[in-house]
Protein backbone atom coordinates (compact mmCIF):
# COMPACT_ATOMS: atom_id res chain seq x y z
CA UNK A 1 0.00 0.00 0.00
CA UNK A 2 2.65 2.35 1.07
CA UNK A 3 4.90 1.66 -2.27
CA UNK A 4 1.44 2.19 -4.06
CA UNK A 5 0.65 5.52 -2.32
CA UNK A 6 4.00 6.98 -2.61
CA UNK A 7 4.36 6.13 -6.73
CA UNK A 8 1.23 8.44 -7.02
CA UNK A 9 2.62 10.95 -5.07
CA UNK A 10 5.75 11.63 -6.16
CA UNK A 11 7.37 11.89 -9.70
CA UNK A 12 9.97 9.35 -11.31
CA UNK A 13 11.53 11.21 -13.67
CA UNK A 14 14.23 12.23 -11.93
CA UNK A 15 14.89 9.15 -10.35
CA UNK A 16 14.24 7.71 -14.37
CA UNK A 17 17.38 9.59 -15.52
CA UNK A 18 19.58 9.12 -12.77
CA UNK A 19 19.13 5.53 -13.05
CA UNK A 20 19.52 5.33 -16.47
CA UNK A 21 22.71 7.68 -16.38
CA UNK A 22 24.14 5.50 -13.62
CA UNK A 23 24.10 2.13 -15.91
CA UNK A 24 25.82 3.74 -18.77
CA UNK A 25 29.17 1.43 -17.43
CA UNK A 26 26.73 -1.51 -17.93
CA UNK A 27 26.36 -0.41 -21.68
CA UNK A 28 29.69 -0.32 -21.58
CA UNK A 29 30.02 -3.65 -19.93
CA UNK A 30 27.87 -4.80 -23.14
CA UNK A 31 30.31 -3.73 -25.40
CA UNK A 32 33.33 -5.57 -23.84
CA UNK A 33 30.89 -8.35 -24.00
CA UNK A 34 30.47 -8.70 -27.36
CA UNK A 35 33.61 -6.84 -28.79
CA UNK A 36 34.97 -10.09 -29.71
CA UNK A 37 32.00 -11.32 -32.14
CA UNK A 38 32.48 -9.00 -34.76
CA UNK A 39 36.40 -7.84 -34.32
CA UNK A 40 37.61 -11.53 -33.21
CA UNK A 41 37.63 -12.65 -36.67
CA UNK A 42 38.78 -9.31 -37.84
CA UNK A 43 42.06 -9.76 -35.40
CA UNK A 44 42.69 -13.18 -36.57
CA UNK A 45 42.48 -12.39 -40.23
CA UNK A 46 45.05 -11.63 -42.58
CA UNK A 47 43.79 -8.04 -42.52
CA UNK A 48 44.63 -7.85 -39.39
CA UNK A 49 44.96 -4.06 -37.50
CA UNK A 50 47.36 -6.02 -34.72
CA UNK A 51 51.23 -6.75 -35.28
CA UNK A 52 50.23 -10.35 -36.26
CA UNK A 53 47.06 -11.52 -36.44
CA UNK A 54 45.95 -13.61 -33.90
CA UNK A 55 45.07 -17.46 -33.36
CA UNK A 56 41.89 -19.20 -31.55
CA UNK A 57 44.02 -20.07 -28.34
CA UNK A 58 44.58 -15.95 -28.13
CA UNK A 59 41.22 -15.45 -28.72
CA UNK A 60 40.09 -17.24 -25.96
CA UNK A 61 42.31 -15.62 -23.21
CA UNK A 62 41.43 -12.13 -24.50
CA UNK A 63 37.91 -13.31 -23.75
CA UNK A 64 38.66 -15.16 -20.74
CA UNK A 65 40.23 -11.93 -19.60
CA UNK A 66 37.69 -9.65 -18.16
CA UNK A 67 35.39 -12.16 -16.81
CA UNK A 68 38.75 -13.73 -14.66
CA UNK A 69 39.65 -9.76 -13.61
CA UNK A 70 36.38 -9.23 -12.62
CA UNK A 71 36.46 -11.60 -10.02
CA UNK A 72 39.53 -9.67 -8.75
CA UNK A 73 37.58 -6.09 -9.27
CA UNK A 74 34.48 -7.10 -7.26
CA UNK A 75 36.06 -7.11 -3.86
CA UNK A 76 37.33 -4.04 -4.77
CA UNK A 77 34.76 -2.39 -5.60
CA UNK A 78 32.39 -3.86 -2.36
CA UNK A 79 35.27 -1.87 -0.13
CA UNK A 80 35.56 1.37 -2.07
CA UNK A 81 31.54 1.41 -2.21
CA UNK A 82 31.28 1.68 1.33
CA UNK A 83 34.30 3.51 2.13
CA UNK A 84 33.94 6.54 -0.67
CA UNK A 85 30.65 6.31 -1.61
CA UNK A 86 28.85 4.68 -4.70
CA UNK A 87 28.96 8.00 -6.64
CA UNK A 88 32.76 7.86 -6.49
CA UNK A 89 32.47 4.39 -7.94
CA UNK A 90 30.62 4.44 -10.76
CA UNK A 91 32.82 7.47 -11.88
CA UNK A 92 35.94 5.31 -11.40
CA UNK A 93 34.09 2.13 -13.72
CA UNK A 94 33.69 4.69 -16.43
CA UNK A 95 37.75 5.91 -15.99
CA UNK A 96 39.05 2.06 -16.08
CA UNK A 97 37.26 1.97 -19.62
CA UNK A 98 38.18 4.96 -20.78
CA UNK A 99 41.98 3.57 -20.01
CA UNK A 100 40.65 -0.01 -21.80
CA UNK A 101 39.92 1.78 -24.86
CA UNK A 102 42.95 3.75 -24.83
CA UNK A 103 45.14 0.48 -24.92
CA UNK A 104 43.06 -1.02 -27.30
CA UNK A 105 43.27 1.49 -29.65
CA UNK A 106 47.22 2.51 -29.26
CA UNK A 107 48.71 -1.20 -28.59
CA UNK A 108 47.07 -3.63 -30.78
CA UNK A 109 49.25 -6.80 -30.00
CA UNK A 110 48.17 -10.15 -27.63
CA UNK A 111 49.77 -8.91 -24.81
CA UNK A 112 48.11 -5.90 -24.86
CA UNK A 113 44.78 -6.71 -25.85
CA UNK A 114 44.57 -9.37 -22.54
CA UNK A 115 46.01 -6.42 -20.59
CA UNK A 116 43.06 -3.93 -21.97
CA UNK A 117 40.36 -6.68 -21.52
CA UNK A 118 41.72 -7.28 -17.39
CA UNK A 119 41.52 -3.31 -16.83
CA UNK A 120 37.65 -3.72 -18.52
CA UNK A 121 37.37 -6.67 -15.90
CA UNK A 122 38.15 -5.06 -13.32
CA UNK A 123 35.68 -2.28 -14.40
CA UNK A 124 32.84 -5.01 -14.48
CA UNK A 125 33.14 -5.86 -11.31
CA UNK A 126 31.66 -2.12 -10.44
CA UNK A 127 29.38 -2.44 -13.01
CA UNK A 128 27.26 -5.09 -10.77
CA UNK A 129 28.75 -3.85 -7.53
CA UNK A 130 28.59 -0.09 -7.24
CA UNK A 131 25.79 0.22 -9.89
CA UNK A 132 23.01 -2.08 -9.00
CA UNK A 133 23.69 -0.54 -5.35
CA UNK A 134 22.94 3.01 -6.43
CA UNK A 135 20.23 2.48 -8.58
CA UNK A 136 18.55 0.63 -5.65
CA UNK A 137 19.50 2.87 -3.14
CA UNK A 138 18.14 5.94 -4.87
CA UNK A 139 15.04 4.39 -6.23
CA UNK A 140 11.90 4.17 -4.14
CA UNK A 141 9.88 0.59 -3.36
CA UNK A 142 7.19 1.17 -6.37
CA UNK A 143 10.24 1.57 -8.90
CA UNK A 144 13.00 -0.34 -7.56
CA UNK A 145 12.15 -3.50 -9.81
CA UNK A 146 12.00 -1.77 -12.67
CA UNK A 147 15.05 -0.06 -12.54
CA UNK A 148 17.17 -2.24 -10.89
CA UNK A 149 16.75 -4.41 -14.24
CA UNK A 150 18.06 -1.41 -16.12
CA UNK A 151 21.10 -2.78 -15.11
CA UNK A 152 20.57 -5.60 -17.64
CA UNK A 153 18.40 -4.19 -20.45
CA UNK A 154 20.98 -1.65 -21.12
CA UNK A 155 24.34 -3.95 -20.81
CA UNK A 156 21.96 -5.59 -23.95
CA UNK A 157 21.80 -2.50 -25.89
CA UNK A 158 25.32 -2.10 -25.27
CA UNK A 159 25.85 -5.66 -27.27
CA UNK A 160 23.59 -4.65 -30.06
CA UNK A 161 25.74 -1.64 -30.72
CA UNK A 162 29.04 -2.71 -30.62
CA UNK A 163 27.66 -5.25 -32.99
CA UNK A 164 26.07 -2.58 -35.42
CA UNK A 165 29.24 0.01 -34.90
CA UNK A 166 32.02 -3.45 -35.15
CA UNK A 167 30.17 -4.35 -38.44
CA UNK A 168 30.52 -0.97 -40.76
CA UNK A 169 33.49 0.95 -38.61
CA UNK A 170 36.98 0.51 -39.38
CA UNK A 171 39.05 -1.16 -35.78
CA UNK A 172 40.39 2.25 -34.58
CA UNK A 173 36.77 4.10 -35.21
CA UNK A 174 35.24 1.47 -32.68
CA UNK A 175 37.54 1.80 -30.11
CA UNK A 176 37.65 5.82 -30.41
CA UNK A 177 33.42 5.64 -30.28
CA UNK A 178 33.54 3.49 -26.99
CA UNK A 179 36.33 5.34 -25.58
CA UNK A 180 33.99 9.06 -25.97
CA UNK A 181 31.30 6.82 -24.48
CA UNK A 182 33.02 6.32 -20.92
CA UNK A 183 34.98 10.00 -21.13
CA UNK A 184 31.19 12.33 -21.45
CA UNK A 185 29.87 9.35 -18.89
CA UNK A 186 32.44 10.32 -16.18
CA UNK A 187 31.94 14.18 -16.68
CA UNK A 188 28.07 14.22 -16.80
CA UNK A 189 28.03 11.46 -13.78
CA UNK A 190 29.75 14.18 -11.56
CA UNK A 191 27.31 16.13 -11.46
CA UNK A 192 24.59 13.88 -10.03
CA UNK A 193 24.36 13.17 -6.16
CA UNK A 194 25.09 10.11 -3.87
CA UNK A 195 22.61 7.77 -2.66
CA UNK A 196 20.65 8.89 0.06
CA UNK A 197 21.99 5.43 1.90
CA UNK A 198 25.59 6.40 1.79
CA UNK A 199 25.07 9.92 3.21
CA UNK A 200 23.16 9.19 5.71
CA UNK A 201 25.93 6.35 6.26
CA UNK A 202 28.79 9.18 7.05
CA UNK A 203 26.38 11.48 9.66
CA UNK A 204 24.93 13.67 6.62
CA UNK A 205 21.36 13.72 7.12
CA UNK A 206 20.67 16.94 6.10
CA UNK A 207 21.93 16.36 2.16
CA UNK A 208 20.44 13.11 2.56
CA UNK A 209 17.05 14.26 3.04
CA UNK A 210 17.51 16.96 0.63
CA UNK A 211 18.90 14.35 -2.28
CA UNK A 212 15.25 12.19 -1.61
CA UNK A 213 13.68 15.37 -1.77
CA UNK A 214 15.08 15.96 -5.13
CA UNK A 215 14.97 12.18 -6.27
CA UNK A 216 11.16 12.22 -5.71
CA UNK A 217 10.14 15.56 -7.17
CA UNK A 218 8.94 16.42 -3.81
CA UNK A 219 9.15 19.56 -1.41
CA UNK A 220 11.79 18.72 1.11
CA UNK A 221 9.20 18.89 4.08
CA UNK A 222 7.20 16.36 2.59
CA UNK A 223 5.90 13.71 4.51
CA UNK A 224 7.86 10.83 1.84
CA UNK A 225 10.48 12.73 2.44
CA UNK A 226 10.26 12.36 6.04
CA UNK A 227 9.31 8.33 5.89
CA UNK A 228 12.29 7.51 3.82
CA UNK A 229 14.55 9.12 6.25
CA UNK A 230 13.15 7.50 9.36
CA UNK A 231 13.37 4.09 7.33
CA UNK A 232 17.40 4.71 6.36
CA UNK A 233 17.87 5.80 9.85
CA UNK A 234 16.23 2.61 11.35
CA UNK A 235 18.17 0.35 9.03
CA UNK A 236 21.31 2.33 10.06
CA UNK A 237 20.50 1.89 13.65
CA UNK A 238 20.80 -1.79 13.05
CA UNK A 239 23.64 -1.96 10.99
CA UNK A 240 25.33 -0.34 13.56
CA UNK A 241 24.37 -1.97 16.23
CA UNK A 242 25.13 -5.63 14.33
CA UNK A 243 28.54 -6.95 14.91
CA UNK A 244 31.00 -6.33 12.07
CA UNK A 245 30.83 -8.37 8.89
CA UNK A 246 32.42 -12.00 8.89
CA UNK A 247 32.37 -14.93 7.75
CA UNK A 248 31.18 -16.21 10.86
CA UNK A 249 28.43 -13.88 11.12
CA UNK A 250 27.38 -14.45 8.30
CA UNK A 251 26.87 -18.21 8.40
CA UNK A 252 25.11 -17.70 11.44
CA UNK A 253 22.86 -14.98 10.57
CA UNK A 254 20.16 -17.53 9.15
CA UNK A 255 18.48 -15.45 6.61
CA UNK A 256 21.55 -13.62 5.31
CA UNK A 257 23.47 -17.06 4.83
CA UNK A 258 20.24 -18.80 3.13
CA UNK A 259 20.10 -15.85 0.62
CA UNK A 260 23.47 -16.09 -0.23
CA UNK A 261 23.36 -19.64 -1.12
CA UNK A 262 20.44 -19.11 -3.01
CA UNK A 263 22.03 -15.92 -4.72
CA UNK A 264 24.79 -18.25 -5.51
CA UNK A 265 22.45 -20.97 -7.21
CA UNK A 266 20.64 -17.90 -9.26
CA UNK A 267 24.38 -16.91 -10.12
CA UNK A 268 25.12 -20.18 -11.19
CA UNK A 269 21.86 -20.33 -13.46
CA UNK A 270 22.29 -17.66 -15.23
CA UNK A 271 26.28 -18.11 -16.34
CA UNK A 272 26.41 -21.84 -16.67
CA UNK A 273 23.09 -21.58 -18.97
CA UNK A 274 25.78 -21.16 -22.00
CA UNK A 275 24.56 -17.80 -22.79
CA UNK A 276 27.59 -15.50 -21.82
CA UNK A 277 29.61 -18.26 -24.05
CA UNK A 278 26.61 -17.41 -26.73
CA UNK A 279 27.45 -13.48 -26.62
CA UNK A 280 31.14 -13.89 -26.85
CA UNK A 281 30.95 -16.86 -30.21
CA UNK A 282 27.55 -15.34 -31.29
CA UNK A 283 29.44 -15.21 -35.16
CA UNK A 284 31.12 -18.76 -34.32
CA UNK A 285 27.96 -20.42 -32.99
CA UNK A 286 26.15 -19.43 -36.21
CA UNK A 287 29.03 -20.64 -38.36
CA UNK A 288 28.94 -23.87 -36.54
CA UNK A 289 25.14 -24.30 -36.85
CA UNK A 290 25.76 -23.90 -40.66
CA UNK A 291 23.14 -20.40 -41.40
CA UNK A 292 24.02 -18.96 -44.87
CA UNK A 293 22.99 -15.37 -43.26
CA UNK A 294 25.99 -13.67 -42.62
CA UNK A 295 27.18 -14.68 -38.76
CA UNK A 296 27.14 -10.69 -38.06
CA UNK A 297 23.83 -10.11 -38.92
CA UNK A 298 22.47 -12.87 -37.15
CA UNK A 299 24.38 -11.73 -33.88
CA UNK A 300 23.40 -8.51 -34.65
CA UNK A 301 19.56 -9.59 -34.65
CA UNK A 302 20.60 -11.71 -31.26
CA UNK A 303 21.45 -8.66 -29.48
CA UNK A 304 18.50 -6.96 -30.79
CA UNK A 305 16.25 -10.36 -29.68
CA UNK A 306 18.53 -9.85 -26.02
CA UNK A 307 17.77 -6.32 -25.62
CA UNK A 308 13.35 -6.86 -26.27
CA UNK A 309 13.61 -9.49 -23.37
CA UNK A 310 15.23 -7.39 -20.98
CA UNK A 311 12.57 -4.25 -21.94
CA UNK A 312 10.15 -6.74 -21.67
CA UNK A 313 11.13 -7.69 -17.98
CA UNK A 314 11.65 -4.17 -17.55
CA UNK A 315 8.30 -2.91 -18.00
CA UNK A 316 6.46 -6.20 -16.30
CA UNK A 317 8.74 -7.29 -13.58
CA UNK A 318 6.21 -5.32 -10.92
CA UNK A 319 3.49 -7.00 -12.65
CA UNK A 320 4.56 -10.62 -12.70
CA UNK A 321 6.96 -10.53 -10.12
CA UNK A 322 10.35 -12.50 -10.15
CA UNK A 323 9.33 -15.85 -9.55
CA UNK A 324 7.44 -16.55 -13.05
CA UNK A 325 9.68 -14.24 -15.35
CA UNK A 326 12.68 -16.53 -13.95
CA UNK A 327 11.18 -19.59 -14.00
CA UNK A 328 9.60 -19.07 -17.58
CA UNK A 329 12.72 -17.84 -18.95
CA UNK A 330 15.10 -20.93 -17.57
CA UNK A 331 12.53 -23.48 -19.15
CA UNK A 332 12.33 -21.70 -22.52
CA UNK A 333 16.28 -21.22 -22.84
CA UNK A 334 16.76 -25.30 -21.66
CA UNK A 335 14.32 -26.19 -25.04
CA UNK A 336 16.32 -23.82 -27.06
CA UNK A 337 19.38 -25.51 -25.32
CA UNK A 338 18.16 -29.11 -25.85
CA UNK A 339 17.82 -27.89 -29.69
CA UNK A 340 20.69 -26.62 -30.44
CA UNK A 341 21.98 -29.17 -29.63
CA UNK A 342 20.44 -31.62 -31.32
CA UNK A 343 20.57 -29.63 -34.67
CA UNK A 344 24.87 -30.06 -34.22
CA UNK A 345 24.54 -33.82 -33.10
CA UNK A 346 22.27 -34.59 -36.21
CA UNK A 347 23.45 -31.99 -38.14
CA UNK A 348 20.20 -30.76 -39.12
CA UNK A 349 19.04 -27.43 -41.11
CA UNK A 350 20.60 -23.94 -40.49
CA UNK A 351 17.89 -22.31 -39.82
CA UNK A 352 16.61 -24.19 -37.01
CA UNK A 353 20.12 -23.62 -35.24
CA UNK A 354 19.39 -19.73 -35.50
CA UNK A 355 16.37 -19.76 -34.52
CA UNK A 356 16.82 -21.85 -31.17
CA UNK A 357 19.87 -19.13 -30.72
CA UNK A 358 17.38 -16.06 -31.36
CA UNK A 359 14.81 -17.53 -28.85
CA UNK A 360 16.73 -18.64 -26.78
CA UNK A 361 19.00 -15.08 -26.10
CA UNK A 362 15.31 -13.23 -26.03
CA UNK A 363 14.15 -15.71 -23.57
CA UNK A 364 17.64 -15.52 -20.99
CA UNK A 365 17.05 -11.18 -21.46
CA UNK A 366 13.63 -11.40 -20.51
CA UNK A 367 14.22 -13.75 -17.29
CA UNK A 368 17.73 -15.18 -16.45
CA UNK A 369 19.71 -12.35 -17.32
CA UNK A 370 17.95 -9.40 -14.91
CA UNK A 371 16.34 -11.37 -12.52
CA UNK A 372 18.94 -12.43 -10.55
CA UNK A 373 20.49 -9.27 -10.19
CA UNK A 374 17.03 -7.66 -8.93
CA UNK A 375 17.14 -10.46 -6.46
CA UNK A 376 20.18 -10.11 -5.08
CA UNK A 377 19.39 -6.51 -4.40
CA UNK A 378 16.05 -6.65 -2.29
CA UNK A 379 17.66 -9.75 -0.14
CA UNK A 380 20.21 -8.66 2.07
CA UNK A 381 20.02 -5.87 4.76
CA UNK A 382 22.33 -2.86 4.58
CA UNK A 383 24.92 -3.98 6.68
CA UNK A 384 25.44 -7.23 4.45
CA UNK A 385 24.65 -6.12 1.00
CA UNK A 386 27.79 -4.79 -1.11
CA UNK A 387 29.61 -7.47 0.54
CA UNK A 388 27.58 -10.59 0.05
CA UNK A 389 26.44 -8.58 -3.44
CA UNK A 390 30.33 -8.77 -4.54
CA UNK A 391 30.53 -12.23 -3.43
CA UNK A 392 27.67 -13.51 -5.95
CA UNK A 393 29.45 -11.53 -8.18
CA UNK A 394 32.37 -13.14 -7.86
CA UNK A 395 31.47 -16.70 -8.28
CA UNK A 396 28.61 -15.60 -11.41
CA UNK A 397 31.93 -14.34 -13.21
CA UNK A 398 34.27 -17.26 -12.06
CA UNK A 399 31.29 -19.19 -13.96
CA UNK A 400 31.32 -17.12 -16.87
CA UNK A 401 35.26 -17.45 -17.43
CA UNK A 402 34.76 -21.16 -17.29
CA UNK A 403 32.24 -21.14 -20.11
CA UNK A 404 34.62 -18.95 -22.31
CA UNK A 405 37.83 -20.64 -21.61
CA UNK A 406 36.60 -23.89 -22.29
CA UNK A 407 33.63 -23.58 -24.47
CA UNK A 408 36.36 -24.13 -27.87
CA UNK A 409 38.19 -26.55 -26.62
CA UNK A 410 35.10 -28.90 -25.65
CA UNK A 411 33.19 -27.66 -28.81
CA UNK A 412 36.33 -28.84 -30.80
CA UNK A 413 36.92 -32.21 -29.22
CA UNK A 414 33.47 -33.07 -28.16
CA UNK A 415 31.47 -31.79 -30.29
CA UNK A 416 29.47 -28.29 -29.82
CA UNK A 417 26.34 -30.54 -28.87
CA UNK A 418 28.08 -31.82 -26.21
CA UNK A 419 28.84 -28.41 -24.61
CA UNK A 420 25.04 -27.03 -25.13
CA UNK A 421 23.56 -30.59 -24.00
CA UNK A 422 25.10 -29.50 -20.33
CA UNK A 423 23.70 -25.83 -20.93
CA UNK A 424 20.55 -27.13 -21.31
CA UNK A 425 20.95 -29.62 -18.17
CA UNK A 426 21.70 -26.80 -15.99
CA UNK A 427 18.99 -24.35 -16.84
CA UNK A 428 16.18 -27.15 -16.54
CA UNK A 429 17.33 -27.76 -12.81
CA UNK A 430 16.66 -23.87 -12.29
CA UNK A 431 13.07 -24.18 -13.57
CA UNK A 432 12.87 -26.47 -10.73
CA UNK A 433 14.96 -24.72 -7.92
CA UNK A 434 13.29 -21.27 -9.07
CA UNK A 435 9.95 -23.13 -8.36
CA UNK A 436 11.09 -24.71 -4.77
CA UNK A 437 13.21 -22.42 -3.18
CA UNK A 438 13.34 -19.27 -4.27
CA UNK A 439 11.10 -16.23 -2.43
CA UNK A 440 8.93 -13.97 -4.34
CA UNK A 441 10.25 -10.56 -3.15
CA UNK A 442 7.95 -8.34 -5.33
CA UNK A 443 6.85 -5.66 -3.62
CA UNK A 444 7.82 -7.13 0.30
CA UNK A 445 9.74 -5.24 2.62
CA UNK A 446 12.89 -6.50 3.29
CA UNK A 447 11.74 -8.32 6.63
CA UNK A 448 8.82 -9.69 4.81
CA UNK A 449 11.52 -11.39 2.29
CA UNK A 450 13.84 -12.62 5.38
CA UNK A 451 10.85 -14.66 6.75
CA UNK A 452 10.64 -16.59 3.81
CA UNK A 453 14.10 -17.91 5.59
CA UNK A 454 12.75 -17.70 9.13
CA UNK A 455 9.95 -19.57 9.48
CA UNK A 456 9.87 -23.69 9.35
CA UNK A 457 6.97 -22.92 6.40
CA UNK A 458 7.53 -20.50 3.47
CA UNK A 459 5.55 -17.41 3.49
CA UNK A 460 5.68 -16.77 -0.41
CA UNK A 461 4.10 -18.65 -3.15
Amino acid sequence: MDGKRQKNESNANKQIFTALLATIPTFTYGIQIGWLSPLGPVLKSKQSPADTPLNDDEVSWVATALPLAAICGIPFFSYASDRFGRKLCVIAVSLLSCVSWTIKLTSINTPSLIAARVIAGIASGGCFVAVPVYVKEISEDAWRGALGSLTITVSKLGVIFVYAVGMSCSYATNQIVYLSISGIHVIMFSFMPESPNYLLKIGDEKKAASTISWLRSVNGKHKIVAEEISKLKEEQRRYDEAPRVSLQSVVRDRPTFSALRMTLMLMAMQTLSGCFALMNYAADVFTRAGTEWSPNTLALLVGSLQLAGSFLTTMSIERFGRKIPLACSSLVVSLCMTTLATCFLLEGPGWVGASAVCVCLFAYGAGLAPVPLVIMAEVFTFQFRSRMAGASMMFSFFCSSMTVLFYTPVANEFGAHAVFYTFAAVTLYGVLYTALWVPETKGKSLQEIQKFWTKSEPVFV
